[in-house]
């Protein structure tokens, strides 16, 4: 319009001289508002856009009419007046973050409706009014983080059905109120990390239907109930790293489309074994760094869609439990960390997960249906991604009660990279088959020796009574031989008057009764 116009003048100079001053006039009203609003001292102008920063500023620079954006981080406000903005109608975003901010009032930002970026971050606010935000229904984004907010008025965030971006970072903040976002239809990031939130709601959340991403990580939240998140249909992340949460429910029967969930660095020791049935789409999961010290084979059926996992600084209790965790690792063809370590039994601390349970042979039963009819043990690296290593599978056909026949197969799939492991199993292989093969030489020799017995038996005994008739005959003679040799008269009675003398003499008769064989001397 003012190149018209000068065309114009120019046009009429040069037909009517006369008409000069009068042109010269126009032109010089024209271009009055462009001189007096200059670039303000200190600042630095890129067109309507103003740049006020590190300046000490305590109060609005002057002639700022017309501009559209402000900055004014880096300088020394301390509180934020009622109709301190007024003349700033075409403004569309407004920094003041990195002041020494403690107060706002509620009418602070009157007139800004334009305004779709908002920044009041790493301030010393500790409360804002109700009304703060009212004037300004387009906000898109609001920073409110690195500040001393210690509570949020229940309609603070009323009427920003444009908002999308909101952050309330490292704040110290309690509570959410019920339903503070339910006008909030258009917020897909919300960030309320680093406060001191003890517990949440059910309808904290109520009305973030386009929701995409959720900031709770370090906080003080004890418990995680998924039924806290109702209708949050379009959540693809939730982070609640370095809580102090101890159990993982849902207490609500629902299905969302998250994709991605952090848990990390809190102290769960129990999940639910159907929390992750609700997420049927998750794909990244971290549990590393809790209280962990089995995972329930109902939690790791429903881990269908995982690509990434994180199981990582755990209390692991390598016995049995550990055969359905090893299971599953061993045919998860994503990606997770390899430093999970047995805690307990003493006997396997310290030891990889993996490396214990193909050790210590944990889970090589077949006669057990309670464990992996299948189970294959595989030693990847750190990283834990599928390799294509050689494996070995036995097969065992063991008939039950009923005449069936159920097959066990144990497959154990050992990484090339680890040539001892392979030498090793060959010496235990043959040590076992030579102890099995000289068990059944035993039991063979053994059993021979039990058929011949009886006979062996009876000829030991014949052989025994024979000899011991040898020893009582022997013992017999040797009795009469000494009898013989001591005794020559059974029996003497003379019959001569004269008594003893006829012995003397030699004369007189005797009788000699003795046994036979024995002749009668006298």
């Amino acid at each position: 319009m003012d190149f018209l116009l000068i065309g114009v003048c120019l046009n009429w100079i040069l037909r009517k001289p006369p008409g000069l001053i009068l042109c010269t006039l126009t032109i010089l009203v024209k271009m009055l508002p462009l001189v007096s609003s200059g670039c303000p001292r200190l600042c630095r102008c890129e067109g309507k856009f103003l740049y006020c920063e590190s300046q000490n500023f305590t109060e609005l620079p002057q002639n700022l009419s017309g501009i559209m954006g402000l900055s004014l981080r880096n300088n020394s406000f301390l509180e934020l007046q009622d109709g301190q903005f007024t003349g700033l109608i075409q403004l569309t975003w407004l920094y003041l973050d990195h002041n020494h901010i403690c107060s706002v009032e509620g009418n602070a930002f009157q007139k800004l409706r334009r305004v779709k970026e908002l920044t009041l971050s790493s301030n010393k606010i500790t409360h804002l009014p109700n009304t703060t935000f009212r004037p300004m229904p387009n906000l898109r984004i609001v920073d409110l983080s690195n500040n001393s907010l210690q509570s949020l008025e229940p309609d603070l965030f009323h009427g920003l059905r444009k908002l999308t971006t909101l952050h309330i970072r490292h704040n110290e903040i309690k509570f959410v109120p019920v339903r503070i976002f339910q006008d909030c239809r258009s917020l897909t990031f919300l960030d309320l990390g680093y406060n001191q939130l003890k517990s949440l709601a059910r309808n904290s959340f109520a009305g973030l239907f386009k929701l995409t991403e959720l900031h709770l990580e370090h906080n003080d939240l004890v418990k995680v109930n998924l039924a806290h998140f109702p209708r949050l249909l379009s959540l693809h992340s939730l982070f609640m790293k370095k809580n102090k949460v101890t159990i993982v429910v849902n207490s609500l029967d629902w299905v969302w489309k998250l994709e991605k969930m952090d848990l990390s660095g809190n102290e769960i020791e129990y999940i639910e074994p159907h929390v992750f049935e609700s997420v049927p789409h998750l794909e990244s999961l971290q549990l590393d760094s809790n209280r962990l010290t089995y995972i329930d084979s109902r939690i790791l059926n429903s881990w269908n869609s995982l690509t990434s996992l994180s199981l990582s600084s755990n209390n692991w209790d390598c016995g049995r439990n550990v055969c359905a965790l090893a299971s599953w690792l061993s045919n998860f063809k994503g990606r997770y960390d390899g430093n999970l370590l047995c805690t307990t039994p003493e006997y396997a601390q310290g030891e990889d997960v993996l490396d214990a349970v193909y050790a210590f042979h944990l889970c090589e039963d077949p006669m057990d249906p309670t464990s992996a009819n299948s189970l294959s043990i595989a030693l990847n690296n750190s990283d834990k991604i599928a390799n294509h290593s050689p494996t070995t599978t036995s097969t065992y056909n063991v008939q039950d009660t009923e005449g069936e026949r159920t097959t066990y197969s144990l497959t154990a799939t050992i990484a090339s990279e680890h040539p001892e492991n392979t030498v090793q199993i060959h010496k235990v292989v043959t040590g076992t088959m030579a102890l099995i093969f000289s068990f059944l030489i035993v039991v063979l020799m053994l059993y021979v020796s039990w058929k011949c017995f009886p006979a062996s038996l009876r000829q030991l005994r014949q052989c025994f009574v024979t000899q011991r008739r040898k020893q009582k005959q022997k013992q017999t003679m040797h009795q009469m031989a000494s009898m013989s040799a001591q005794e020559y008269y059974v029996d003497y009675k003379p019959n001569h008057i004269e008594g003893a003398l006829v012995i003397i003499n030699e004369y007189g008769s005797c009788s000699c009764h003795q046994q036979p064989a024995r002749e009668c001397e006298v």
